[in-house]
Protein backbone atom coordinates (compact mmCIF):
# COMPACT_ATOMS: atom_id res chain seq x y z
CA UNK A 1 0.00 0.00 0.00
CA UNK A 2 1.28 3.50 -0.67
CA UNK A 3 2.09 6.17 1.47
CA UNK A 4 -1.02 8.01 0.46
CA UNK A 5 -2.90 5.07 0.37
CA UNK A 6 -2.06 4.56 4.05
CA UNK A 7 -3.32 8.76 4.94
CA UNK A 8 -6.56 7.68 3.77
CA UNK A 9 -6.67 4.95 6.45
CA UNK A 10 -5.16 6.86 8.92
CA UNK A 11 -5.37 10.60 10.15
CA UNK A 12 -1.86 10.39 12.14
CA UNK A 13 1.21 11.84 10.21
CA UNK A 14 3.72 14.50 10.99
CA UNK A 15 2.89 17.88 11.40
CA UNK A 16 4.41 19.91 8.49
CA UNK A 17 3.52 22.85 6.67
CA UNK A 18 6.36 22.85 4.06
CA UNK A 19 5.81 23.08 0.55
CA UNK A 20 5.40 19.28 -1.02
CA UNK A 21 7.96 18.37 -4.33
CA UNK A 22 6.25 20.41 -6.69
CA UNK A 23 4.97 18.76 -10.42
CA UNK A 24 6.13 21.93 -12.51
CA UNK A 25 4.09 20.95 -15.06
CA UNK A 26 0.82 21.33 -13.05
CA UNK A 27 2.07 24.59 -11.99
CA UNK A 28 2.70 25.53 -15.61
CA UNK A 29 -1.21 24.31 -16.25
CA UNK A 30 -1.99 26.75 -13.04
CA UNK A 31 0.03 29.32 -15.11
CA UNK A 32 -1.81 28.65 -18.20
CA UNK A 33 -5.63 29.19 -16.38
CA UNK A 34 -3.81 32.23 -14.89
CA UNK A 35 -3.37 33.71 -18.59
CA UNK A 36 -6.56 32.53 -19.48
CA UNK A 37 -8.60 33.94 -17.19
CA UNK A 38 -6.66 37.45 -17.51
CA UNK A 39 -7.00 37.86 -21.75
CA UNK A 40 -11.09 36.45 -21.49
CA UNK A 41 -11.39 39.64 -18.65
CA UNK A 42 -9.17 42.02 -20.74
CA UNK A 43 -10.81 41.16 -23.99
CA UNK A 44 -14.62 39.36 -24.22
CA UNK A 45 -15.59 40.63 -21.15
CA UNK A 46 -14.91 44.30 -20.79
CA UNK A 47 -15.26 44.12 -24.47
CA UNK A 48 -19.31 43.05 -23.24
CA UNK A 49 -19.53 44.78 -20.12
CA UNK A 50 -18.04 48.55 -20.56
CA UNK A 51 -17.05 48.23 -24.79
CA UNK A 52 -13.50 49.72 -26.32
CA UNK A 53 -14.41 53.25 -28.07
CA UNK A 54 -12.85 51.18 -31.14
CA UNK A 55 -12.66 48.03 -32.13
CA UNK A 56 -10.08 46.11 -30.01
CA UNK A 57 -9.70 43.85 -33.22
CA UNK A 58 -9.84 40.31 -31.03
CA UNK A 59 -11.76 38.45 -28.40
CA UNK A 60 -10.54 35.53 -26.37
CA UNK A 61 -14.00 33.76 -25.42
CA UNK A 62 -12.38 30.77 -23.51
CA UNK A 63 -12.45 32.35 -20.28
CA UNK A 64 -15.11 29.17 -19.02
CA UNK A 65 -12.34 26.27 -20.08
CA UNK A 66 -9.70 28.14 -17.87
CA UNK A 67 -11.94 27.39 -14.54
CA UNK A 68 -13.05 23.91 -16.05
CA UNK A 69 -9.16 22.98 -15.90
CA UNK A 70 -8.26 25.25 -12.49
CA UNK A 71 -10.94 22.84 -10.80
CA UNK A 72 -9.85 19.60 -12.19
CA UNK A 73 -6.36 20.58 -11.07
CA UNK A 74 -7.81 21.95 -7.34
CA UNK A 75 -9.13 18.33 -7.22
CA UNK A 76 -5.65 16.84 -7.89
CA UNK A 77 -3.65 18.95 -6.00
CA UNK A 78 -5.75 20.03 -2.99
CA UNK A 79 -7.04 15.99 -2.68
CA UNK A 80 -3.11 15.56 -2.87
CA UNK A 81 -1.82 18.49 -0.19
CA UNK A 82 -4.50 16.96 2.45
CA UNK A 83 -3.58 13.20 1.99
CA UNK A 84 0.25 13.77 2.22
CA UNK A 85 0.16 16.24 5.26
CA UNK A 86 -2.74 13.40 6.76
CA UNK A 87 -4.18 16.15 9.46
CA UNK A 88 -7.07 18.15 7.99
CA UNK A 89 -5.58 20.67 10.82
CA UNK A 90 -2.75 21.56 9.01
CA UNK A 91 -4.22 20.98 5.57
CA UNK A 92 -7.01 24.10 6.17
CA UNK A 93 -3.87 25.81 7.67
CA UNK A 94 -2.31 25.62 5.18
CA UNK A 95 -4.73 27.13 2.54
CA UNK A 96 -5.80 30.02 4.75
CA UNK A 97 -2.43 31.04 5.31
CA UNK A 98 -1.99 31.10 1.35
CA UNK A 99 -5.40 32.37 0.75
CA UNK A 100 -6.78 34.97 3.88
CA UNK A 101 -4.00 38.09 4.31
CA UNK A 102 -3.97 39.14 0.45
CA UNK A 103 -7.36 38.14 -0.15
CA UNK A 104 -8.20 40.24 2.74
CA UNK A 105 -5.86 43.14 1.27
CA UNK A 106 -7.98 42.91 -2.21
CA UNK A 107 -11.39 43.62 -0.67
CA UNK A 108 -10.12 46.42 1.44
CA UNK A 109 -8.59 48.15 -1.67
CA UNK A 110 -12.11 47.16 -3.99
CA UNK A 111 -13.63 49.90 -1.29
CA UNK A 112 -12.02 52.37 -3.45
CA UNK A 113 -11.14 50.64 -6.88
CA UNK A 114 -14.96 49.93 -7.44
CA UNK A 115 -15.62 53.62 -7.37
CA UNK A 116 -13.20 54.09 -10.22
CA UNK A 117 -15.03 54.11 -13.81
CA UNK A 118 -16.09 52.17 -15.77
CA UNK A 119 -17.57 50.45 -12.48
CA UNK A 120 -19.04 53.65 -10.35
CA UNK A 121 -20.05 50.95 -7.60
CA UNK A 122 -20.69 51.79 -3.73
CA UNK A 123 -19.92 48.91 -1.33
CA UNK A 124 -22.44 48.71 1.47
CA UNK A 125 -21.10 47.04 4.96
CA UNK A 126 -23.31 44.13 4.60
CA UNK A 127 -21.57 43.18 0.79
CA UNK A 128 -18.28 44.37 2.31
CA UNK A 129 -18.77 41.85 5.83
CA UNK A 130 -20.61 39.15 3.64
CA UNK A 131 -17.25 39.29 1.02
CA UNK A 132 -14.58 39.14 3.94
CA UNK A 133 -16.15 36.05 4.98
CA UNK A 134 -15.26 34.48 1.53
CA UNK A 135 -18.64 33.18 0.92
CA UNK A 136 -20.77 36.46 -0.09
CA UNK A 137 -22.93 33.97 -2.82
CA UNK A 138 -23.79 32.25 0.32
CA UNK A 139 -25.24 35.03 2.40
CA UNK A 140 -26.71 36.70 -0.75
CA UNK A 141 -24.45 39.19 -1.51
CA UNK A 142 -23.03 39.79 -5.05
CA UNK A 143 -18.67 39.63 -5.16
CA UNK A 144 -16.88 42.77 -4.89
CA UNK A 145 -14.91 41.56 -7.89
CA UNK A 146 -16.67 39.17 -9.89
CA UNK A 147 -13.95 36.87 -10.09
CA UNK A 148 -13.86 36.14 -7.13
CA UNK A 149 -16.49 33.89 -7.61
CA UNK A 150 -14.45 31.03 -8.12
CA UNK A 151 -12.44 31.83 -4.77
CA UNK A 152 -16.22 30.53 -2.95
CA UNK A 153 -16.38 27.54 -4.67
CA UNK A 154 -12.84 26.96 -3.80
CA UNK A 155 -13.18 27.56 -0.09
CA UNK A 156 -16.71 25.11 -0.15
CA UNK A 157 -14.31 22.35 -1.79
CA UNK A 158 -11.84 22.43 1.00
CA UNK A 159 -14.87 22.19 3.54
CA UNK A 160 -15.94 18.91 1.59
CA UNK A 161 -12.67 17.65 1.21
CA UNK A 162 -12.08 17.78 4.53
CA UNK A 163 -15.58 16.42 5.85
CA UNK A 164 -15.23 13.02 3.32
CA UNK A 165 -11.74 12.44 5.20
CA UNK A 166 -12.76 12.96 8.90
CA UNK A 167 -16.11 10.79 7.94
CA UNK A 168 -14.12 7.93 6.23
CA UNK A 169 -15.56 8.33 2.78
CA UNK A 170 -12.08 9.89 1.30
CA UNK A 171 -11.57 6.07 1.83
CA UNK A 172 -14.49 4.87 0.52
CA UNK A 173 -14.11 7.56 -2.15
CA UNK A 174 -16.62 5.69 -4.86
CA UNK A 175 -19.52 6.24 -2.05
CA UNK A 176 -18.42 9.54 -0.88
CA UNK A 177 -17.96 10.91 -4.52
CA UNK A 178 -20.53 8.69 -5.90
CA UNK A 179 -23.36 10.33 -3.87
CA UNK A 180 -22.35 13.79 -4.23
CA UNK A 181 -22.38 13.51 -7.99
CA UNK A 182 -25.76 11.47 -8.21
CA UNK A 183 -27.40 14.39 -6.03
CA UNK A 184 -25.41 16.70 -9.38
CA UNK A 185 -27.31 14.83 -11.74
CA UNK A 186 -30.49 15.14 -9.65
CA UNK A 187 -30.65 18.01 -8.31
CA UNK A 188 -29.58 20.58 -10.91
CA UNK A 189 -31.42 19.82 -13.74
CA UNK A 190 -34.51 19.76 -11.43
CA UNK A 191 -33.76 23.08 -9.96
CA UNK A 192 -32.96 24.37 -13.40
CA UNK A 193 -36.45 23.32 -14.82
CA UNK A 194 -38.03 24.72 -11.70
CA UNK A 195 -36.14 28.13 -12.19
CA UNK A 196 -39.62 30.17 -12.97
CA UNK A 197 -40.86 29.43 -9.50
CA UNK A 198 -38.10 30.49 -7.93
CA UNK A 199 -39.54 32.31 -4.69
CA UNK A 200 -40.49 29.43 -3.01
CA UNK A 201 -39.53 28.25 0.26
CA UNK A 202 -38.40 24.91 -1.21
CA UNK A 203 -36.40 26.03 -4.51
CA UNK A 204 -34.35 28.87 -1.91
CA UNK A 205 -33.74 26.01 0.82
CA UNK A 206 -32.69 23.60 -2.38
CA UNK A 207 -30.61 26.30 -4.35
CA UNK A 208 -28.74 26.99 -1.00
CA UNK A 209 -28.04 23.45 -0.51
CA UNK A 210 -27.03 23.14 -3.99
CA UNK A 211 -24.38 25.27 -3.48
CA UNK A 212 -22.89 24.49 0.18
CA UNK A 213 -23.02 21.08 -1.90
CA UNK A 214 -21.19 22.40 -4.54
CA UNK A 215 -23.18 20.13 -6.58
CA UNK A 216 -22.43 22.25 -9.97
CA UNK A 217 -18.86 21.70 -9.80
CA UNK A 218 -18.31 18.71 -8.13
CA UNK A 219 -18.05 16.11 -11.24
CA UNK A 220 -15.01 18.41 -12.22
CA UNK A 221 -13.43 18.15 -8.63
CA UNK A 222 -14.30 14.35 -8.75
CA UNK A 223 -12.16 14.01 -11.62
CA UNK A 224 -9.41 15.54 -10.00
CA UNK A 225 -9.30 13.60 -6.88
CA UNK A 226 -9.60 9.98 -8.86
CA UNK A 227 -6.61 11.10 -11.41
CA UNK A 228 -4.47 11.51 -7.83
CA UNK A 229 -5.59 8.06 -6.94
CA UNK A 230 -4.53 7.08 -10.01
CA UNK A 231 -1.08 8.44 -10.20
CA UNK A 232 -0.99 7.13 -6.48
CA UNK A 233 -2.24 3.35 -7.27
CA UNK A 234 -4.84 3.80 -5.09
CA UNK A 235 -7.62 1.27 -6.00
CA UNK A 236 -8.14 -0.65 -9.24
CA UNK A 237 -7.44 2.06 -12.01
CA UNK A 238 -10.21 0.84 -14.36
CA UNK A 239 -12.63 1.70 -11.36
CA UNK A 240 -10.99 4.81 -11.15
CA UNK A 241 -11.43 5.57 -15.18
CA UNK A 242 -15.03 4.84 -15.35
CA UNK A 243 -14.91 7.21 -12.33
CA UNK A 244 -13.76 9.78 -14.00
CA UNK A 245 -15.74 9.30 -17.48
CA UNK A 246 -19.18 9.06 -14.75
CA UNK A 247 -18.23 12.48 -13.28
CA UNK A 248 -17.00 13.92 -17.30
CA UNK A 249 -20.66 12.52 -18.47
CA UNK A 250 -22.46 14.23 -15.36
CA UNK A 251 -20.62 17.52 -15.48
CA UNK A 252 -22.36 18.16 -19.12
CA UNK A 253 -25.37 17.00 -18.11
CA UNK A 254 -25.57 19.59 -16.00
CA UNK A 255 -24.14 22.24 -17.62
CA UNK A 256 -26.55 23.05 -20.30
CA UNK A 257 -23.69 22.69 -23.31
CA UNK A 258 -21.47 25.48 -21.93
CA UNK A 259 -18.37 23.26 -22.30
CA UNK A 260 -17.93 21.05 -25.12
CA UNK A 261 -16.94 17.59 -24.16
CA UNK A 262 -13.78 17.02 -26.33
CA UNK A 263 -12.45 20.21 -24.82
CA UNK A 264 -12.83 18.43 -21.53
CA UNK A 265 -11.32 14.57 -22.73
CA UNK A 266 -8.44 17.23 -23.91
CA UNK A 267 -7.94 19.13 -20.29
CA UNK A 268 -8.06 15.61 -18.59
CA UNK A 269 -5.39 13.97 -20.76
CA UNK A 270 -3.11 17.16 -20.62
CA UNK A 271 -4.11 17.56 -16.81
CA UNK A 272 -2.84 13.36 -16.55
CA UNK A 273 0.34 13.90 -18.87
CA UNK A 274 1.34 16.67 -16.44
CA UNK A 275 1.23 14.84 -13.25
CA UNK A 276 3.10 12.05 -14.69
CA UNK A 277 5.60 14.89 -15.91
CA UNK A 278 5.36 13.90 -19.57
CA UNK A 279 5.07 17.21 -20.72
CA UNK A 280 8.80 18.79 -20.62
CA UNK A 281 7.91 22.01 -22.80
CA UNK A 282 5.95 23.38 -20.18
CA UNK A 283 8.68 23.17 -17.67
CA UNK A 284 9.26 26.77 -19.62
CA UNK A 285 10.51 28.93 -16.95
CA UNK A 286 8.06 32.15 -18.00
CA UNK A 287 5.11 29.91 -17.00
CA UNK A 288 6.75 28.57 -14.10
CA UNK A 289 7.09 32.21 -13.00
CA UNK A 290 3.47 33.08 -13.41
CA UNK A 291 2.43 30.28 -11.43
CA UNK A 292 4.11 32.28 -8.18
CA UNK A 293 2.69 34.84 -8.96
CA UNK A 294 -1.12 33.61 -9.89
CA UNK A 295 -2.93 33.96 -6.76
CA UNK A 296 -2.15 38.08 -6.50
CA UNK A 297 -2.59 38.04 -10.61
CA UNK A 298 -5.67 36.83 -9.67
CA UNK A 299 -7.43 38.97 -7.45
CA UNK A 300 -5.62 41.94 -8.83
CA UNK A 301 -6.15 42.30 -12.39
CA UNK A 302 -9.94 42.54 -13.06
CA UNK A 303 -11.01 45.43 -11.53
CA UNK A 304 -8.31 47.60 -11.29
CA UNK A 305 -6.97 46.18 -14.72
CA UNK A 306 -10.57 47.43 -15.74
CA UNK A 307 -10.27 50.74 -14.79
CA UNK A 308 -7.05 51.53 -15.94
CA UNK A 309 -7.71 50.49 -19.55
CA UNK A 310 -11.04 52.42 -19.10
CA UNK A 311 -8.48 55.21 -18.41
CA UNK A 312 -6.40 55.01 -21.20
CA UNK A 313 -9.68 54.72 -23.63
CA UNK A 314 -11.12 57.46 -22.62
CA UNK A 315 -7.65 59.92 -23.28
CA UNK A 316 -7.95 58.25 -26.65
CA UNK A 317 -4.86 55.50 -26.76
CA UNK A 318 -5.51 52.76 -29.14
CA UNK A 319 -7.53 50.41 -27.62
CA UNK A 320 -5.07 47.57 -28.61
CA UNK A 321 -2.78 49.78 -26.34
CA UNK A 322 -4.78 49.97 -23.55
CA UNK A 323 -5.19 46.49 -23.81
CA UNK A 324 -1.40 46.09 -23.16
CA UNK A 325 -1.21 48.48 -20.77
CA UNK A 326 -3.66 46.30 -18.63
CA UNK A 327 -2.11 43.22 -18.76
CA UNK A 328 2.12 45.10 -18.16
CA UNK A 329 -0.15 46.35 -14.89
CA UNK A 330 -1.61 43.67 -13.43
CA UNK A 331 1.54 41.70 -14.16
CA UNK A 332 3.93 44.67 -12.13
CA UNK A 333 1.04 44.41 -9.66
CA UNK A 334 1.21 40.67 -8.86
CA UNK A 335 4.75 40.28 -8.62
CA UNK A 336 4.82 43.13 -6.41
CA UNK A 337 2.06 41.72 -4.34
CA UNK A 338 3.90 38.21 -4.73
CA UNK A 339 7.09 39.47 -3.38
CA UNK A 340 7.07 42.03 -1.02
CA UNK A 341 3.51 41.56 1.01
CA UNK A 342 2.59 38.01 -0.09
CA UNK A 343 5.58 35.83 0.52
CA UNK A 344 6.53 37.45 3.59
CA UNK A 345 3.02 37.54 5.21
CA UNK A 346 3.24 33.45 4.04
CA UNK A 347 6.35 32.43 5.38
CA UNK A 348 5.75 34.27 8.78
CA UNK A 349 2.49 32.79 9.52
CA UNK A 350 3.55 29.32 7.86
CA UNK A 351 6.46 29.45 10.91
CA UNK A 352 4.37 30.73 13.67
CA UNK A 353 1.52 27.99 13.04
CA UNK A 354 4.55 25.31 12.51
CA UNK A 355 6.17 26.36 16.68
CA UNK A 356 2.25 26.63 17.62
CA UNK A 357 1.54 22.96 16.45
CA UNK A 358 5.05 21.64 17.66
CA UNK A 359 4.40 23.28 21.04
CA UNK A 360 0.74 21.48 20.92
CA UNK A 361 2.46 18.38 19.90
CA UNK A 362 4.46 18.47 23.02
CA UNK A 363 2.19 19.09 25.20
CA UNK A 364 0.48 16.10 24.02
CA UNK A 365 2.81 13.91 24.19
CA UNK A 366 3.67 14.92 27.83
CA UNK A 367 -0.11 15.11 28.73
CA UNK A 368 -0.30 10.91 27.45
CA UNK A 369 3.39 9.79 29.28
CA UNK A 370 2.81 7.37 31.69
CA UNK A 371 3.33 8.91 35.43
CA UNK A 372 5.78 7.15 37.03
CA UNK A 373 4.66 4.79 40.18
CA UNK A 374 5.07 5.96 43.33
Amino acid sequence: MSTVAANLVSSESPTALKPHTRILELDALRAIAALNLVLFHFTWVYAEKFGYSSDLGFKWPFGAYGVEMFFILSGFVNSMSLMRRGKPVDFVAARLIRIIPIFFLAIIANLWILQLAPMNQHVTQGQFLANMTLLPKVLGYECVDPVMWTLQIEMMFYATLVIMFKTGYLKRYFVGWGSLLACSVILCPTLDALSAHSETTLHIAATTLRRLMLLDFVPLFAIGFLLYMIKTGVGKKWQNLLGIAVAAGVFHTIDHGKHNPAVTLLIIGLVTACAYGKVPPLRFKPLIFVSTISYALYLCHNNLGSAMIYTFDQAGVPPIVCFAIGIVFSFALAIIITNRIEQPITNLLRKGWTRLRNRTDLFSRAGNAPRAIR
